[in-house]
């Protein structure tokens, strides 16, 4: 009988385990993208495309889609950057205070005379 991959190497790492920074950035880009779909549909609810377009001389416009195309990925490219500026200074906290992996959870002030939770 053959010996499962783990009994092999138990402390090799596992070929299905994206790793911390595939996580966050599957996180970022998954919810950016509920975030734009969600934005998108409520900004063109209450702005018409044509609005948008009047401004533009009548041979350099786009087409409704083209529009909608840009508003998505704009919203999408914004909210993107957003939570990846949240997770970025999430990370630099939570590095900071020392509330890596099995330390203890919440604020701590470090100050001489400073309380402990």
């Amino acid at each position: 009988m053959m010996p499962l991959p783990n009994e092999i190497a138990p402390d090799a790492p596992d070929a299905n385990d994206l790793g911390r920074r595939a996580r966050a950035i599957g996180a970022v880009l998954w919810g950016s993208f509920l975030a734009a779909c969600v934005g998108t549909m409520w900004f063109f609810a209450f702005i018409n495309p044509d609005d948008l377009l009047n401004n533009f001389p009548e041979g350099d416009r786009i087409d409704h889609v083209g529009v909608y195309t840009l508003g998505f990925f704009g919203l999408w490219l914004l909210s993107a950057l957003s939570a990846s500026i949240a997770l970025y200074l999430h990370g630099l906290l939570g590095g900071r205070h020392g509330h890596g992996k099995g330390q203890g959870k919440g604020l701590r002030d470090d100050r001489p005379g400073g309380s402990s939770p």
